[in-house]
């Protein structure tokens, strides 16, 4: 009997404090029981029968009078008066329980159902079925902003944005309150709910949705396992939904690893049905910030970045771009891979001289560099290093590391040097080393950046390095997280006319936190439509004259690899390095010569070495080469499964096929450029 008692009270507890429709069930069950019971107490007594004109109507038995009499003692009390005295006492306590039921536990009942309903939506608690929304899940600093950046973008006009995390819910609107008006503030919703579990994804009816954003939360140690596992998750359900159409899913990837995998394995067959797969980094997003696109929106006045290369570097130049690092931190790493994806020049193609240098400087750089040499293995197997350590009498010692795999011919014909320098940035010989890279008279176009994981350790090494830094107007980009107020502050200038010379006016912040992700898909369109014409050349060996609209693009962009996918992406980031390079201006007309054709091919070549190289490829041995010689079939294995590609060598050892794939690239730029114009 005590087991049953708990087993009941057990359910009753849950069933009670769940939704409002049980709670409601609980109560008609327990009037009905309850009136069940007084109705057959009532039997024992004897009451007045129906009047002669219910008798004459023949529309009512004597058993309904009862039911009826007492139904109305049960809701009225009033009625008491009209029972006869013997049955007054019964009609009492059917009164008083009336008045319990009714009065007490239903309007309890009713006004605890709309308490609950008000809390569980500021908890987050209630499910919406929402179409066509966009779906974030996650929080963490960026989201915010890309809150802000949805509701003002006219792609995303009129639609809900379910926001669905861990953290509490009033916590998420308060700091979205800070950044929306009030109505863009109507449009969020809220789902406290886990990532990680089925039954509260299906909530988030990503199958109705026009894009779905997949963060993950802050300060997580496997929050990249967590966000594919939810990922895997979604796909089941977009599995068992007839007729689900493929939505974009974004999905950051915390750790630089684990985001360069997803550059170049594939997603499987199945998950490529439904979802449109795009990986992003934070510290990968910050770089083509900062490097790409080159510009900070957030407030009234948007951050501009300098170039690199902050003069054109044409054929005849003897100019070379110095990037230097100061800090082996992810953000650091991340600056470096992405400057080595566009610092191509073409005064290299003149003479190999002419190299950009990335310089790494951090006081574990020995470690740092043995661990970005192993991860990058395939790029330092054809390229040299350099290694510069601090010695005792206060001096730099270099060692050349050389080619861990090639040499000869095979070897060195990258135009991209790696150099990493073991010591302290505020140490008086690598203060001497800058001091002398940025004298006017060097032929090395200086911009330094620091990239400390500790902001305010940046801001000190960024504000005093050597003053002809300052003074020679060399870009210094400082890492900040929260905010950039302190920096910008700085480098304002009151005056523009009457202040000829601000020291700190060349100093910009970046790496802020809160506003990351770009919707901007500009980007994306240019890979898109570099890949058009690729593949249009490569079916009917001439350029289109034209190109189709965006959901055609979109449409062959779609049966790509995803390493096929960034190859065209970063070809098209290096279109304004390239265009500088020969002169333009931005504003007139493109029109290349041939010869300009010819020596931009030979630059996208170089570039595009580098790109496969970071991305994993790896240059055949000899003997690889003769078996990829032998048949389309094993190149094409070497080279969609085995990475490894042939056309990883110098531009005149390149076949002649592949010299006029580089051709079509570069004659297409216009068409790339011009797109947007042309589609509006």
């Amino acid at each position: 009997m005590i087991s049953i008692f708990r087993l009941l009270s057990l359910h009753f507890d849950r069933s009670f404090s769940g939704k409002g429709w049980k709670q409601l069930s609980w109560l008609f069950g327990i009037i009905l029981l309850v009136f069940v019971l007084i109705f057959v107490m009532s039997l024992a007594y004897n009451l007045a029968n129906p009047s002669d004109e219910q008798l004459a109507s023949d529309e009512v038995s004597a058993p309904l009078g009862r039911l009826f009499q007492l139904i109305c003692l049960f809701i009225d009390p009033g009625n008491i008066n009209n029972v006869p005295p013997s049955f007054r006492w019964f009609a009492l306590v059917v009164v008083v329980i009336g008045m319990l039921l009714f009065t007490g536990l239903l309007i309890s009942v009713v006004s605890n159902m709309l308490e609950r309903r008000v809390e569980r939506f500021r908890e987050g608690d209630i499910d919406y079925q929402l179409r066509d929304h966009v779906v974030i899940i996650g929080f963490d600093e960026m989201v915010p902003t890309l809150i802000q950046q949805i509701c003002s973008d006219p792609h995303y006009e009129q639609c809900y944005i379910l926001v669905q995390s861990t953290c509490p819910a009033v916590d998420i609107r308060n700091k979205i309150h800070t950044l929306l008006d009030t109505k863009d503030e109507s449009r969020i919703v809220v789902l406290h709910a886990r990532r990680d579990s089925k039954e509260e994804l299906y909530k988030l009816h990503t199958t109705q949705a026009r894009e779905v954003f997949l963060i993950g939360e802050r300060d997580e140690h496997d929050h990249d396992s967590l966000n594919i596992d939810s990922l895997k998750k979604i796909v089941s359900i977009h599995e068992k939904k007839e007729g689900c159409r493929m939505i974009p899913f974004t999905v950051m990837f915390e750790n630089q690893t684990t985001f360069a995998a997803f550059q170049l394995a594939d997603l499987s067959v199945e998950w490529r049905k439904y979802i449109e797969f795009h990986p992003f980094n934070f510290y990968e997003e910050w770089a083509k910030k900062l490097l790409v696109s080159r510009c900070y929106n957030k407030g009234n006045k948007p951050i501009i970045y300098p170039s690199l290369d902050r003069v054109p570097i044409t054929e005849d130049s003897s100019k070379t771009v110095r990037f230097v690092i100061i800090g082996m931190s992810r953000m650091g790493v991340a600056l470096g891979v992405e400057a080595a994806h566009l610092l191509h020049f073409p005064n290299f193609c003149r003479d190999n001289k002419y190299k950009s240098v990335i310089t790494f400087i951090d006081e574990q750089a020995d470690t740092e560099m043995n661990y970005f040499r192993g991860r990058y293995q395939h790029f330092f197997e054809i390229a040299p290093a350099i290694y510069k350590e601090v010695n005792q009498e206060g001096e730099l010692d270099i060692q050349i590391l050389s080619p861990t795999k090639f040499e000869g011919t095979n070897a060195n014909f990258l135009d991209i040097r790696f150099e990493f320098i073991k010591g302290r940035a505020e140490s008086e010989v690598i203060q001497q080393q800058l001091s002398q890279w940025a004298l006017p008279e060097s032929n090395e176009i200086l911009t330094i950046a620091v990239c400390l994981n500790y902001p305010p350790q940046s801001v000190a090494i960024g504000l005093y390095l050597p003053d002809n830094v300052y003074e020679n107007n060399i870009p210094v980009f400082i890492r900040q997280e929260t905010s950039s107020a302190l920096l910008s502050m700085l480098s304002s200038r009151k005056d523009e006319e009457e202040c000829q010379y601000h020291k700190y006016s060349h100093i910009y912040p970046f790496g802020m936190m809160d506003n990351c992700y770009d919707l901007d898909r500009s980007g994306m369109e240019k890979g898109m439509v570099i890949h058009y014409i690729y593949d249009f050349f490569s079916t009917y060996g001439v350029l289109p004259e034209t190109c189709p609209s965006i959901e055609r693009l979109k449409k062959s962009w779609n049966g790509l690899s995803v390493a096929k996918r960034w190859s065209n992406l970063y070809s098209a980031c290096s279109i304004d390095c390239k265009l500088r390079s020969i002169g333009w201006d931005g504003k007139s007309d493109i029109s290349l010569t041939s010869e300009q054709i010819e020596l931009l091919a030979r630059v996208e070549h170089n570039r595009w070495n580098v790109e496969k190289l970071l991305l994993g490829f790896r240059k055949p041995t000899a003997d690889e080469e003769m078996i990829i010689a032998s048949s389309k079939a094993k190149k094409d294995e070497f080279k969609n499964e085995r990475f490894v590609h042939p056309d990883i060598c110098s531009y005149e050892e390149l076949p002649k096929s592949s010299k006029d794939y580089d051709r079509c690239i570069v004659e297409g730029i216009s068409l790339v450029v011009n797109y947007r114009k042309s589609v509006q």
